[in-house]
């Protein structure tokens, strides 16, 4: 009898991040095809990792983003906008600004689910 193994792989996640949010569907049916299992691992956003990051330095890629993750949101049919709440930012540098109230409760969750086996869609699918 032969024994077929499944692949692992690490899927690096931000919570904040629109090509995440736009993974998910595709996610969920690469694990329900083939024998794949994606081991999430959250992380934090950019602008919370990188003290040096600033939405001011990278107008450019900002703006070229948003017009991605909307295009690919409309081709998928899925609902799209920024996230709510959204990480905070010093008015004036618009660097992460240093208390984030939100994001590290919810990495910790995310990296709590995913090491319950609860990191993805599929693998929550025995909650509902």
């Amino acid at each position: 009898m032969e024994r077929c193994m499944s692949l692992q792989v690490d899927l690096f996640w931000s919570f904040r991040s629109p090509y995440s949010y736009l993974a998910v569907p595709r996610v969920v049916a690469l694990e329900a095809e083939y024998a794949v299992k994606f081991r999430v691992r959250p992380v934090y956003p950019l602008a919370v990792r990188d003290a040096t990051f600033s939405s001011a330095s990278i107008l450019c890629l900002a703006t070229y983003l948003f017009r991605d993750t909307a295009r690919i949101a409309e081709q998928l049919k899925m609902p799209f906008g920024w996230p709510r709440p959204d990480s905070r930012r010093g008015r004036q540098t618009q660097k992460a600004a240093p208390h984030q109230p939100y994001i590290h409760r919810l990495t910790r969750l995310g990296v709590d689910a995913s090491e319950k086996g609860r990191g993805s869609r599929s693998s929550a699918k025995s909650l509902d």
